[in-house]
This record gives C-alpha cells, sequence and structure tokens, in this order.
C-alpha cells in the first residue's frame, strides 16, 4: 500500500517543462511559419505612409496549438479612427503572396535613412528589432501592393470595406449646377 502511494505521489510530482524556443528574430524573421514554436509572438509593424499618405499597421503573429495565426492589431490610416481586425488562421502557400516570402525579398543589409522602413520586426521577449527598408518610390509602391493583397486574401471582407471607405472617389456635382464660363476683357 506504501508503495502504492508512493508511486502515485511520486508520478503526481513530475516537472512538465514548457516548450523552449529557440526564435531569434534577427535569424529566422522570414523562417517564422517553421521556426516559431507554440506561444511564440512576433510584432511586425508595416509603414504604409508614401509622400503625403500615412497609413501604418501593426501585426501579431502567433503560434499556438502548432497553427500560425496572424491579427491586424492596429490600422491607422491618416487621422482616422483605428481598426482592429480579428485573429485568422494564417495558411498562405509558399507562393509570392505570403508574408515570409514577401519578407525574404528585402535586402536586410540595406539601411538608408533616407527610406523609411517597410517593416518594423519585433520580438517581444528579445531586445532590438529588425528594420526592412523599401529603396525608393517606386520599390516602396510596389511593396504596398503587395501587402494589401496579402491583407486582402487574409482579411478579404474586411479590407473590401477599408478599400471603399478610404479609396472611394468622390460623387460627381449635382447636374443641376450650371457652370458658365466668361470671358476676361
Amino acid at each position: 500500500m506504501i508503495l502504492v502511494f508512493g508511486i502515485l505521489i511520486y508520478g503526481c510530482k513530475q516537472n512538465i517543462k514548457p516548450e523552449i524556443s529557440e526564435f531569434k528574430v534577427a535569424q529566422h524573421y522570414s523562417e517564422f511559419t517553421t521556426k516559431m514554436k507554440n506561444n511564440d509572438t512576433l510584432n511586425i509593424g508595416v509603414n504604409l505612409s508614401m509622400c503625403m499618405w500615412r497609413e501604418y499597421d501593426q501585426l501579431q503573429i502567433t503560434k499556438s496549438n502548432d497553427s500560425i495565426f496572424l491579427q491586424l492589431i492596429e490600422k491607422r490610416v491618416m487621422d482616422d479612427e483605428s481598426i482592429r481586425f480579428n485573429k485568422v488562421f494564417y495558411d498562405l502557400k509558399d507562393d509570392t503572396l505570403n508574408l515570409k516570402k514577401m519578407m525574404t525579398d528585402f535586402d536586410v543589409n540595406y539601411q538608408e535613412k533616407k527610406s523609411s522602413p517597410f517593416f518594423i520586426i519585433i520580438n517581444p521577449t528579445e531586445r532590438g528589432n529588425i528594420l526592412l527598408r523599401t529603396s525608393g518610390l517606386g520599390n516602396r509602391e510596389f511593396n504596398m501592393e503587395r501587402y494589401q493583397k496579402i491583407m486582402t486574401e487574409l482579411y478579404p471582407i474586411e479590407m473590401a470595406e477599408y478599400k471603399k471607405e478610404d479609396f472611394t472617389p468622390p460623387p460627381p456635382p449635382p447636374k443641376e449646377i450650371e457652370i458658365k464660363e466668361t470671358k476676361m476683357e
């Protein structure tokens, strides 16, 4: 009887050690789908500003139950109120239309100060961050379009609403208004 209780008590006191992650932002930021362990988090700031347009997204990528999830925590456009999207399952294939591939296409060594960062990648458990910069306005516009396509894949309804609100041209003026030209003398 004492032996049975001893085995039960010893069996209940086993220490289950949590899985220790070896995910390091500096080395693995573009391989987050394969290198992240359960409970790892990666925060990514996306600067979509250009010329007079101001837009910023804050993404959070997490791994839970061996699945990758992405959440657009905050979308700020100009001076409008921030928008928050729900967490979604990240299931984009390894083609050109995925965040992982997009990040690998940036040159991490390109750090010209005249070019503002496009991606600001942060692991909350590490110091420092990775800045991925575009190499000019044409490259920035290309990456902005690519990023918007990825977000449209992940958030089709929310992005359609966002585009309708922010990118719909104003209606034409009413036809009842008659515009007359006058000649200057």
